[in-house]
């Protein structure tokens, strides 16, 4: 039986089928950059929990979650405001077994959401592949593979920058590598 994976985003649980992954993978041209990488990886990151990172976080509280199935480890991390328990942030890192699995995770994401968002590609900012979003109401998102990491981030208040946030996770992923530059 296939692992059916969901999202939730305000208030509704978001599904997919194979023709919504099908359907992603032709919008993003997967077949031309898929295994791709910036960097020859001799070997996979190893799961790990997710890098402290610089944030504003006066009295925020967070929660930390994992998900584990044959396929890929996965690590939540949320914060919250104190005040009014909204969330403000959702850093999801998905552990897969390759680069190519990883990338897929990045367009089985892009498949589970029900509206098709204007990302921009802005390879260069962070790992191998990177999509972003910005939206007027403070919600931000920007999602990367690096070697064999998934990462999804989402901000939804102006006073924090996914776009930060992602160029720390990127080096500490970067860094796990056993083919980080430097080593």
């Amino acid at each position: 039986m296939k692992k059916l994976v969901g999202i939730i985003l305000a208030g509704t649980l978001l599904c997919h089928g194979d023709e919504f992954l099908d359907d992603a993978m032709e919008r993003y041209d997967f077949a031309s950059w898929a295994g791709t990488t910036n960097a020859a990886y001799v070997s996979a990151v190893p799961m790990m929990d997710v890098p402290t990172i610089s944030l504003p976080t006066n009295g925020m509280s967070t929660f930390a979650k994992f998900m584990s199935d044959s396929e890929y480890q996965e690590k939540d991390l949320l914060i919250f405001s104190p005040s009014n328990k909204i969330q403000l942030l959702e850093i999801k890192m998905c552990f897969a077994t390759n680069v190519l699995s990883a990338q897929t995770a990045l367009m089985q994401h892009f498949a589970d959401i029900p509206l098709v968002r204007q990302y921009s590609v802005t390879n260069g900012l962070a790992g191998d592949r990177c999509y972003c979003l910005t939206l007027s109401n403070g919600f931000s998102c920007v999602e990367f593979t690096r070697n064999n990491v998934f990462v999804d981030i989402a901000t939804y208040t102006n006073s924090l920058s996914a776009f930060d946030i992602a160029v720390q996770l990127d080096s500490a992923i970067l860094n796990a590598s056993t083919n980080a530059p430097g080593r």
